[in-house]
């Protein structure tokens, strides 16, 4: 029995010791924060989970924006990136990154809003008006909005006046008249306060929406081979409920939840088709570059 057990012991080691030897070092980007003291707080519990999951070590990039990203990827010093579906798009028009996993984000559209007062009945009626719209690149408040005009028969590049904004900003504008109708996602404005307005959402109406958007997404560097994104898959969809419940730990500047926006998320294999849609967006706004067709 002595024997057995050595023996047994001296297998299990020799397996911890393979698989230690395989495990990689990976450098992980998030587009949307800046500050490494931000992503510690706001995702390093994910980062953790998913170095546990995988007996790999992924540790945080720190990039500005989405081109800063594509920079990094392109001179191999970021492995992985978790972007929106704007920022995807773009990053793998750059660097031939791959589709991995979407954060599958429950109520994810986009519509337009207007004053029930303006008399605004369809989205034709708003050719000739000012629209605003989130900061250039963002997908539910920039992209989306623009796709459902044009959808619609309004082109935003010709038939109304855009101009752009913070989101936080944006209901107040239309508020003050200041635009005659907003771009957002549906979701994050039906959350403005409206404690001052006597009606709240009352007095406004969504003119149209879009559909549900593709999700958010651990993307790969192009670099990274087909059986490493693989096994890496396969150990995030096998350990999901563990990793969303470490995307959820994460904690914003204020103490607040940072990643409430993924409460009810999934965590699904995607392919790179489903962005596709976003392509055509890249279009009707004007930047036919990043469209799926050239």
């Amino acid at each position: 029995m002595r024997k057995f057990i050595i023996g047994f012991c001296a297998i299990l080691l020799m397996t911890v010791t393979s698989i230690n030897a395989n495990a990689k070092d990976y450098k992980i980007a998030v587009t949307d924060i800046q500050g490494m003291d931000a992503l510690i707080s706001e995702w390093g519990p994910f980062i953790d989970a998913l170095s546990d999951v995988t007996g790999d070590s992924f540790e945080f990039f720190d990039v500005a924006n989405q081109t800063a990203t594509a920079e990094a990827m392109r001179s191999n010093r970021v492995d992985f990136a978790i972007t929106g579906p704007a920022e995807y798009v773009a990053i793998s028009k750059l660097t031939d990154g791959k589709a991995m996993i979407g954060l599958a984000r429950p109520d994810y559209y986009c519509g337009i809003v207007v004053k029930n007062s303006s008399g605004y009945t369809k989205v034709t009626d708003l050719k000739g008006t000012t629209v605003s719209f989130a900061g250039p690149g963002s997908t539910s408040g920039h992209f989306c909005p623009m796709q459902v005009l044009m959808d619609h028969g309004v082109d935003p590049m010709s038939d109304i006046k855009v101009i752009h904004t913070k989101k936080s900003l944006q209901h107040a504008g239309l508020v003050r008249d200041d635009t005659q109708a907003i771009g957002v996602k549906v979701s994050s404005w039906i959350k403005y306060d409206r404690s001052k307005e006597p009606n709240g959402n009352g007095d406004y109406k969504v003119l149209a929406r879009s559909g549900d958007l593709p999700y958010d997404m651990l993307m790969a560097n192009g670099t990274i081979s087909d059986s490493e994104i693989a096994r890496i898959k396969a150990a995030i969809v096998e350990n999901e409920e563990v990793l969303i419940a470490a995307i959820l730990a994460g904690i914003n500047d204020e103490g607040e939840m940072a990643n409430d926006k993924y409460e009810g998320t999934r965590l699904l294999e995607v392919d790179d088709s489903d962005y596709d849609v976003v392509r055509n967006m890249y279009r009707t706004a004007g930047l036919p570059e990043f469209d799926i067709m050239d």
